[in-house]
């Protein structure tokens, strides 16, 4: 009788000791988990290191002769820094155990190797000996979560090669340390590559790219990136061990920046003074000044491609609230545009409709209330039926209303997905399909800002959603999140939202979409939105009807109590929620 059992995959891990960090840690443990895989050995790299013993004073001059004072005081400092932000850390339930280690199984198979390091410390390779130890053991895939630059007949001694993070985009930094250069710089994302290790000292096969928003300082911005980019590596050990076929790697570019290392000590003093300017300025700006973020709504009597944004029409927000995500629909010659209603006073939006008249607003009603949050109330029309698909992602599921009585009652139709932390879906007719896009975490936190995921139906309001084979579209928050959607004849156009430097809903941008079937998806960029009108300090959302354009878009304002400008208050209540989900 045959054996129909699929044979496992077979990891090593290439580790410096048995006590690693906790994310070394967590991936043993999944992939000791899964049914088709096991991490079968450890590569523990004994690397020997004179005078263990000796005590802090005799390490520290034998590194001032070795390297020098300015290198011994720039890395004392460093400590510092990593030490003050530690602390800081401490405070966040989510990433408060992020530079923890812990220790691996003891049931693990060992193997211990002694490579050859070159002068520099930086380059290893293993010697003949270790590599037939290893290779005796049919391992199918090595990852690398120690230290040193491998190269040599290691990368080749699995039938699957070697491969390894780098925390940072490849086409812009390489070197480290992970998560600073972007803090330190304001980037907008902070980038990581899977990549199959190969013979070039600071490159290799780029299997996997994907990018999150930068936040606010180092600790904190690098917790989430090996947070969330261990997520997409277990996803890809899981599609290796069912497809038996590593994905293909990127073309290679060249690198034209430089490489990066720890920051000088001026650097380091200039980052400790960015944290600190910017830590007084805020609490300067919302202590004295009372100055609040508030999203507004506006709009135009034009089609979308003839906006002239700072022409529009402003329309007033309702006392201890705003207005934001407005999609506009026109019934018997009246426009109504239904909005993200946000309460300061609950912290929690819900869905209202406004009537437009030439001038503004001439009402404000609430039409869905619900116990969680709402936003972004798309609308759509099936079999002669209007239904709206908000974001409900405090609920954790996808959800369609149907309107009874236009355009005050609605009521729950459907659940399209449920346990699922997605926000901004839009769904839209095409080619006999109903297409699904949507802004899913897939850890089940609140980051909706960095993966774009389709789905496909024949019909809107069932549950039998068939997952796009690109999925996920996006990993990146300059593009992935969705701020409305446009029709010109048989041509769509997907509004992206863009995220700036520790700010939700900086800007946006037109993609029209090229090509959208059961396999394909391309768009390309067509303008990009800036807040350049209103005084304004972002936007992130754009509809129209043809006939009437609407747009939201950020403002200061001392009236109204304090919010998360960087992003909703119930976003953050999510995430609280969410704790300990992430791996």
């Amino acid at each position: 009788m045959k054996n129909n059992k699929q044979k496992k995959l077979k990891i090593g891990l290439i580790v410096d000791s048995t006590t690693v960090s906790k994310y070394v840690y967590e991936l043993a443990e999944w992939a000791n988990s899964e049914e088709n895989i096991e991490v079968s050995h450890l590569i523990i790299q004994k690397i020997l290191k004179p005078n263990q013993s000796a005590g802090i004073l005799s390490k520290s001059i034998r590194y001032i002769k070795n390297k020098g004072l300015g290198s011994f005081l720039e890395a004392i400092f460093w400590r510092f820094i990593i030490e003050v932000e530690k602390r800081k850390l401490k405070k966040n339930s989510l990433y408060a155990d992020h530079l923890h280690q812990r220790t691996l199984p003891r049931h693990l198979d060992e193997i211990i190797v002694t490579p050859d390091i070159s002068k520099s410390g930086f380059v290893y390779r293993y010697k003949i000996e270790d590599i037939e130890k290893i290779r005796s053991k049919n391992i199918d895939l090595l990852i690398r979560c120690g230290s040193g630059i491998l190269l040599g007949e290691i990368l080749s001694v699995c039938s699957f090669g070697v491969i390894s993070f780098h925390h940072g985009d490849n086409k812009v930094n390489r070197g480290g340390p992970a998560g600073f250069w972007e803090v330190f710089y304001k980037e907008s994302k902070t980038g990581f590559i899977i990549q199959r290790l190969n013979d070039e000292l600071d490159g290799g096969d780029v299997l996997f790219r994907g990018y999150f928003p930068t936040l606010n300082y180092f600790i904190l911005n690098q917790a989430n990136l090996y947070t969330r980019s261990n997520y997409y590596l277990k996803e890809l050990i899981k599609s290796l061990a069912l497809s038996n076929k590593l994905p293909e790697p990127e073309p290679s570019l060249p690198y034209s920046h430089q490489l990066y290392r720890v920051p000088s000590i001026a650097i380091q003093l200039k980052y400790l003074f960015q944290l600190v300017y910017s830590a007084i300025l805020s609490k300067a700006k919302y202590k004295i000044f009372r100055f609040r973020g508030r999203w507004a709504i506006a709009f135009q009597r034009r089609n979308w491609r003839n906006l002239v944004m700072w022409k529009s029409t402003k329309v007033a927000n309702p006392p201890g609230r705003f207005l934001a995500d407005p999609f506009i629909i026109s019934k018997k010659g009246v426009d109504y545009c239904f909005v993200e209603d946000y309460d300061f006073s609950t912290q929690r939006g819900c869905i209202s409709v406004v009537k437009l008249g030439d001038f503004g607003a001439q009402s404000v009603e609430r039409v869905i209330v619900e116990p969680f949050h709402m936003s972004f109330p798309f609308i759509f029309e099936y079999q002669n039926n209007l239904l709206m698909v908000p974001e409900t992602s405090e609920k954790r599921d996808i959800r369609v209303y149907e309107c009874v009585s236009f355009p005050h009652q609605w009521k729950l139709k459907a659940v399209l997905m449920s346990g699922v932390s997605a926000a901004d879906s839009m769904i839209f007719h095409k080619d006999g399909l109903w297409w699904l896009f949507t802004n899913i975490d897939p850890l089940g936190g609140s980051d909706h800002r960095s993966e774009l995921s389709i789905f496909y139906s024949l019909n809107p309001i069932g549950n039998a959603w068939t997952a796009h084979p690109m999925n996920p579209i996006y990993i990146d928050p300059s593009k992935a999140r969705n701020g409305g959607i446009l029709f010109d004849g048989k041509q769509i156009f997907r509004v992206a939202q863009r995220q700036g430097f520790n700010q939700y809903g900086a800007e946006s941008a037109i993609y029209q979409i090229d090509n959208l079937d059961t396999e394909h998806y391309s768009e390309s960029l067509l303008t990009e939105i800036k807040p350049n009108f209103f005084n304004a300090d972002g936007t992130h959302h754009l509809h129209s009807n043809e006939a009437i354009t609407v747009f939201d878009y950020l403002v200061h304002d001392s009236s109204v109590p304090t919010f998360f400008i960087g992003e909703r208050a119930a976003e953050a209540q999510i995430q609280k929620t969410c704790q300990g989900r992430a791996l």
